[in-house]
């Protein structure tokens, strides 16, 4: 069983616990006390069960946690230890502190002992069950929390699945123009077929690859951009601002290139993409950076969105700022 530490909380609780016994006992309300009877009277309380009561539920909830006691046994053996020790092993050691009532006999005892007992056992009762409510509570939002993981855990692993596939009618056309450079232009053409094969590369998950990473996706970016550009060398239409060494925090696969793609299939403008980070939550911005009309258009945006947010949870989303320059704001939490 784990250490027991002092909380803020047990003096109020302590107080609490012996003002009700007090007034659920009837007194002071069932006598008429001065202010300093009624304030010894309710030092006895508080010491003689308030305080036992709160330390002894604190032990029992470790012990019904630690699986080393049944609930019924460690909450009636708190009301049993509270109520006897307070009457007959605590009070007896402060008749010297706060004094001995001159009519107070042991059948008084025994009459505080059948109240007290009543009233310590519902209100032990009343704890455990709240007690026990929130126990639930936390173990179903624990099951849907788990369900949950589950679940994105199963969409990125279908979704890297997808990304492995290779597109034929990309293979089919980008061979088909390697082909024809290698008649005229030989160097750029082993240069496109280079990128092919970083692409082809960054696209096949490992194989104990659970999601995709943003350093993968932003690899898989590059290799298209190269393999796309004019010179197979450069990614003159597409500038990864800061991006040379992406971190390698899980991101959703079958996201960031199906965005970027039709946008420099499309052609005419630039486009830069940059990373922002703060507050567990990252930030890919894809800003045009000359007139785009057509950019909402050409993006399967709902899709894209839909794909990941089932793997990053709601927090994720895609949306796009239109304007003269449109720009894609890509968010997922990750660490930072």
């Amino acid at each position: 069983m784990k250490a027991l530490h002092f909380r803020p909380s047990d003096p109020g609780w302590m107080l609490l616990a012996g003002a009700a016994t007090l007034v659920a006992n009837g007194t002071p309300l069932g006598n008429t006390l001065s202010p300093g009877e009624a304030l010894n009277a309710l030092a006895y309380n508080v010491i003689q069960f308030g305080i036992p009561a709160v330390l002894l539920l604190r032990v029992a909830d470790e012990l019904v946690d630690a699986d080393r006691l049944p609930a019924w046994a460690a909450y009636a053996g708190v009301v049993l230890l509270t109520v006897i020790g307070g009457i007959w092993f605590i009070a007896p050691r402060l008749y010297p502190l706060l004094g001995k009532a001159d009519w107070w006999t042991w059948e008084n005892d025994y009459r505080l002992a059948s109240t007290t007992l009543i009233w310590h056992g519902l209100g032990v009762a009343v704890y455990a069950q709240l007690r026990f409510s929130r126990r639930a509570q936390a173990r179903l939002a624990a099951l849907q929390d788990a369900a949950a993981r589950r679940e994105r855990q199963l969409a990125a692993a279908q979704l890297l699945a997808l990304q492995a596939r290779v597109d034929p009618s990309l293979l089919s056309e980008r061979l088909a123009a390697i082909d024809d450079e290698l008649l005229h232009r030989p160097h750029r053409a082993q240069l496109r077929l280079a990128a092919l094969i970083e692409l082809l590369r960054a696209l096949q998950p490992h194989i104990e690859a659970e999601v995709s990473t943003l350093a993968r996706e932003i690899a898989a970016l590059h290799a298209y951009a190269r393999l796309v550009s004019s010179d197979a060398e450069h990614t003159e239409r597409l500038h990864l601002a800061g991006l040379a060494d992406p971190p390698d925090w899980p991101l959703a696969p079958m996201v960031l290139l199906p965005l970027v793609r039709p946008l420099l299939d499309e052609g005419g403008a630039l486009w830069s993409l940059s990373l922002h980070a703060g507050d567990g939550m990252a930030e890919l911005r894809l800003q045009a950076l000359g007139p785009a009309p057509r950019a909402a258009g050409i993006v399967p945006l709902a899709e894209l969105a839909q794909r990941l947010r089932a793997v990053h949870g709601d927090a994720a989303g895609l949306v796009l700022v239109a304007g003269h320059l449109p720009l894609f704001r890509l968010i997922w939490p990750a660490p930072t």
